[in-house]
Parts: structure tokens; sequence; C-alpha cells
């Protein structure tokens, strides 16, 4: 699956009420479908579509790209929060899901530079106990 925002848990839809209250849904799965064939009207005219975390906003691109520009080709590579898309997950707990995929990527950077760092000490260990049998040795 690509990593784009229209595969993406976080692409959202907000109406504002009579107030000016934002709110946000998700886009759902049938409207993903009718965005991925190209239709520009996959979410109506009165919802803006945004990154529920924050990343952009459709008024953002709004004189220079169309909606489905928006959400499958502008590239945001590396500069957003993308999590697959569940149909039956909410905003909150896809938030932590994704965090704690994030942490446990950094985390297993962190693990291999550490097992990097123990092999290269283990061999200079074997090279200075070598070293120093050869040294006995030529004592002898």
């Amino acid at each position: 699956m690509k990593h784009t925002c229209i595969n993406c848990h976080f692409l959202a839809k907000e109406y504002r009420d009579n107030g000016g209250k934002p709110l946000s849904f998700t886009v759902s799965e049938k409207e993903r479908k009718v965005a991925n064939q190209g239709d520009e009207k996959f979410v109506n005219d009165t919802h803006s579509l945004k990154c529920h975390m924050g990343v952009w906003d459709e008024g953002l691109y709004a004189n220079e790209n169309s909606r489905i520009d928006c959400v499958s080709l502008i590239k945001r590579n590396n500069k957003c929060f993308y999590f697959p898309f569940d149909q039956s997950m909410m905003f909150d707990a896809a938030k932590e899901l994704q965090k704690r995929e994030q942490e446990f990527r950094q985390l297993k950077s962190s693990h291999m530079y550490t097992r990097i760092g123990l092999w290269l000490s283990s061999i200079a260990l074997i090279a200075h106990a070598v070293i120093g049998i050869l040294r006995l040795n030529e004592g002898v």
C-alpha cells in the first residue's frame, strides 16, 4: 500500500457548524475508493479535507491543487504521521498506535547500534588477548 494521504488513517473531513466550531470526521472507506478512482467529488463541498494530525489542510492548497492532488499526489516523505487506514479505529487510538510504532522503530535502530558496538568491543578484546598470548610465547 502506498504511503499517501488517501491510505492514511488521519485523513479527515472537517465541517464547521453555525457557531464556527470545527467538527472532524474520518473519510470513509467508500469515499476513499471514489477518490482512488480520481473523482474530485469524493467528499461534498460543505466539508474541507485535512490531516487530523495537523500536517496539512486543504486551505493551504486551495489555489494550487485539486482535492485529489492534496490527498494522493503531494509528497510528504518523512514529514507526516502516516498510519494505515482502519475503518474500525478512532483517531485517538490511531495516534497512540502510531506513536508506539515510531518509538519501536527508533528503539530498533538504537539496538542495532548497540549490537554493532558490542561486536566491535568483542573483536577488540579477542585481538588484545591474542596479542597478549603471542607476546607471552615470544618471551618464553
